[in-house]
């Protein structure tokens, strides 16, 4: 739904209303605001060294990087509005809102009806996301879908400063609208539509050679997204129950199904990537509920049945060593995606006493994937990967037997169960009991099952003070039986356990108090705690720790002055053992400088602090400030198990490090009941330091193990100073 759509049905909206106030008084009431703002912006400068992984040669300075500044907004210099129009009359209602305009985060919102009738609305909501502007690539024609490089030797040219600029950055705007009609009565009847776009570049990388130990390149890979998203509903709704049919139509397009560019490697052949494929998906569902059922009950249950499909062409040939560009030789010329997704829930609550409340649950879901299986079968000898007949075997470039992926799915069942006891008028108990079954296909753990227990104490005994205290455990446990085919291909994984199913014992406690000790005193204070030791894992992640204090302190009456205080400190730790070498991992292998077992601890600290003020400083005259600090920090230390390498490995102390400081001053003055001025002044800054990016070359390694990137990510320093004035009329 484009702009001119939008305004036209803007306009024809506004002349109904305007038939509608023939015959009944309507009434408008709102605002309308118009200003300017300056922005001037420092740092984010490109400063880069071409060099390599060994020697540095001279660095260089390009074009500023504002990318984060305006990450998910656009403060860009101009002329800036808003309003906020309200109409309505004993029958009909309308209003219309909108800032921004104009501008990359533009917003516009229009909703109406009338009373027990029908209701619509339409918006169009844009948003950008700016990753890094003024990258830098050997390629040629980013933004569509052949990249070509300079050609030559191997690598390119090694001056970034020769290279072609342009903007990983992507404009996403959500547009659509709505329409439901009941003429007051229990029937309902909606519709939905919306077409959510997104247009852009974004990071893409390829690999520059036939293994691992080749370079690779980063590059744009285009964005042209579109889905199409129609919904209908009806149902009907009394005191007894209600129930509802919905059916949902989703439609994802992609102007570009796939991109070619060049491989310096590959003799400045032509290799090409895959982006991602259009899709259709149709849902139907079915809602209903049973009140005033025995014991004071409420069933509620929901059923689901999708069903997304695609259908995409294979690529019969693909670049190789030396240039060459042998046939993959897939089983089908196309490959059909079908994945079925069923679910049902069920929850029962009831009241079979004054002081007693019960909640029974039940959910399913399963996930069936009637996809195409393809194999491929690549000549002996052309350089491509071949693989195993088994189908969730990691292909090797050794094997002669066709390669054919797994296929995932999965089915899922959970039952729960819930009481509350009202001990006294301020005391309340909660516990409640959960179990979950999930089977699925995967190479390692076919199979989880979670326990999940809980108790809550809320208590309002003072006046003065609320509590809520919260403990949870989680066991779960996993059937562990590695395919055959994986073990030969890698026998490590024998040791391995991934995180998101290996066994675990969790414990979290939440505990929330909010004070109110005096007459225009609040305090609030929440701490958190959450612990995961993971059970029979040789190697992989051993626990994790989570930790997180929040606090707030507000004084004062809204109607005078008023200031509010608050600060979070949250503290993450991850474990994890990790093996280098072939040699399993068990005591009767002993270590050397080739084979051992390795730890790391990560560490992950955030804290803010913060204060804001409101202070009506004449009758006319208000002045609203507040200030932010706020600091990530990352750590990882690393230690080797004795009589293995002995070679120093210095922690990581700077991984994912910012400090972001923030402060607002917003002076809002009445000239009289229709006219108002305000004057505001904002400051960021903002400072990023990681190991990934600091001190970034643009050429990583020399000859044939060299990378190429472009500097995403690496410039995102910035210092802000924000300028605004609007004057805004009501009515």
């Amino acid at each position: 739904m484009n702009r001119k759509l939008i305004s036209v049905l803007v306009a024809n909206l506004f002349a109904v209303s305007a038939v509608m106030a023939a015959d009944d008084q309507f009434t408008w009431t709102g605002s309308v605001g118009i200003g300017v703002r300056g922005t001037k912006t420092e740092g984010g400068t490109r400063n880069g060294a071409y060099g390599t992984s060994a020697t540095t040669t001279a660095p260089f300075t390009g074009p500023e990087d504002e990318a984060k500044l305006n990450e998910y907004r656009d403060v860009s210099n101009g002329v800036i509005g808003n309003f906020d129009l309200q109409g309505s009359s004993s029958r009909y209602y309308v209003r219309a809102f909108g800032e921004n305009l104009g501008y990359d985060d533009q917003y516009l919102n229009l909703r109406g009806g009338r009373y027990s009738i029908f209701k619509y609305q339409l918006y169009d909501d844009k948003m950008p996301h700016n990753l890094s502007w003024n990258a830098l690539t050997p390629l040629a024609g980013t933004g569509g879908t052949l990249l070509t490089g300079p050609g030559g030797a191997y690598p390119p040219a090694q001056n970034p400063a020769a290279w072609n600029g342009f903007d990983y950055e992507l404009k996403r705007r959500n547009s659509g609208g709505n329409f439901e009609f009941t003429a007051n009565s229990p029937w309902h009847i909606r519709a939905d539509y919306n077409e959510n776009t997104m247009k852009g570049v974004r990071p893409q990388s390829g690999q520059l050679g036939t293994g691992s130990g080749n370079g690779m390149i980063e590059f744009g890979a285009p964005v042209d997204y579109k889905t199409k998203n129609l919904s209908l509903d009806g149902g009907y709704s009394t005191k007894r129950g209600s129930f509802s049919v919905n059916v949902l139509n989703s439609k994802f397009s992609n102007g570009n199904d796939q991109m070619q560019w060049t491989n310096f490697y590959m003799l400045n052949g032509l290799d090409t990537n895959l982006l991602p494929p259009e899709n259709d998906l149709w849902q139907a569902s079915l809602n209903g509920t049973l009140r005033q059922l025995p014991l004071n009950s409420t069933l509620a249950g929901r059923f689901t049945y999708s069903k997304l499909t695609n259908d995409v062409n294979m690529l019969q040939n693909t670049l190789s060593t030396g240039g060459a560009n042998p046939a993959t030789n897939p089983s089908a010329a196309s490959f059909g995606g079908d994945i079925v997704k069923t679910t049902l829930g069920l929850s029962l609550s009831s009241r079979p006493a004054q002081t007693v409340d019960t909640r029974l649950y039940y959910n399913w879901i399963k996930e069936e994937n009637e996809s195409t299986r393809m194999s491929f079968s690549p000549a002996a000898g052309s350089g491509l990967t071949g693989g195993s007949s088994d189908p969730i075997s990691n292909c090797n470039s050794t094997a002669t037997n066709p390669c054919v992926p797994e296929m995932f799915e999965y089915e899922k069942h959970q039952y729960g169960a819930e009481a509350g006891w009202r001990v006294t008028r301020a005391n309340k108990l909660t516990g409640g009991l959960e179990w979950t079954d999930i089977e699925r296909e995967r190479a390692d753990f076919q199979e989880n099952e979670e326990t999940r227990v809980f108790v809550e104490w809320k208590n309002s005994s003072l006046d003065w003070m609320t509590s809520r205290l919260k403990y949870q455990f989680m066991q779960r446990r996993g059937d562990f039986h590695p395919h055959d085919a994986v073990l030969a291909a890698n026998p490590m994984d024998l040791y391995v356990r991934r995180f998101d199913v290996a066994s675990v014992d969790q414990n979290l406690i939440k505990l929330a108090l909010d004070f109110t000790p005096a007459p225009l005193l609040d305090l609030g204070l929440e701490p958190i705690y959450k612990a995961n030791k993971y059970k029979d894992t040789p190697l992989g992640r051993s626990e994790d720790t989570r930790h997180e204090v929040y606090a707030s302190i507000g004084y004062g009456d809204p109607k005078s002055w008023r200031v509010h205080l608050f600060g979070d400190i949250e503290y993450v730790k991850f474990d994890s053992r990790h093996r280098v070498g072939t040699g399993l991992p068990d005591p009767s292998t002993p270590p050397n400088a080739a084979t051992y077992n390795w730890t790391s601890k990560n560490e992950d600290n955030s804290w803010q602090i913060g204060i804001g003020a409101d202070w009506a400083v004449l009758t006319r005259l208000t002045l609203k400030a507040s200030l932010i600090y706020a600091e990530t920090d990352g750590h990882t230390d690393f230690s080797v198990q004795p009589g293995g390498d002995p070679t120093p490995r210095p922690a990581i102390v700077a991984s994912d490090d910012t400090t972001r400081v923030s402060a607002t001053l917003r002076a809002v003055y009445a000239v009289d009941r229709n006219w108002e001025l305000t004057a505001g002044y904002a400051y960021e800054k903002y400072r990023y330091s990681d190991i990934a990016y600091d001190g970034t070359r643009y050429v990583v390694g020399a000859g044939a193990t060299s990378s190429i990137v472009t500097g995403q990510f690496s410039f995102q320093n910035y210092e802000a100073n924000i300028f605004y004035g609007v004057v805004k009329y009501k009515f």
